[in-house]
């Protein structure tokens, strides 16, 4: 066995492997730089969805607030409806006597 020939094996596997580990440093440190914008993002939209559940809360409750106007609405309308109604009866029933 040569000794020269292993001793430079072992030197350009180990030349080798701390190329490798410096890449996978950088990359990990691009990963890293990454993940701390995703997590500024994260933070930022949870931010954001609370203010749109907030706003939904909102939006559901004058939705209701409105169908409650609007049922008292139809309610007032067919009241009016009924009174417009008796009133017309009223007005023919007094012209056919007065025009009789």
């Amino acid at each position: 066995m040569n000794v020269e020939k292993t001793m430079e094996f072992i030197l350009e596997q180990q030349a080798l492997t701390e190329a490798n580990f410096a890449k996978a440093n950088i990359r990990f440190q691009q990963a890293e730089k990454r993940l701390d914008r995703l997590e500024r993002l994260v933070a930022q939209n949870n931010h954001l969805v609370g203010r749109l559940a907030r706003y939904g809360v909102s939006l559901r409750s004058d939705i209701r607030r409105h169908e409650r106007a609007i049922a008292r609405l139809e309610e007032v309308h067919s009241e009016t409806d009924g009174k417009l109604n008796a009133l017309i009866d009223i007005f023919d029933k007094s012209i056919r006597r007065n025009g009789k």
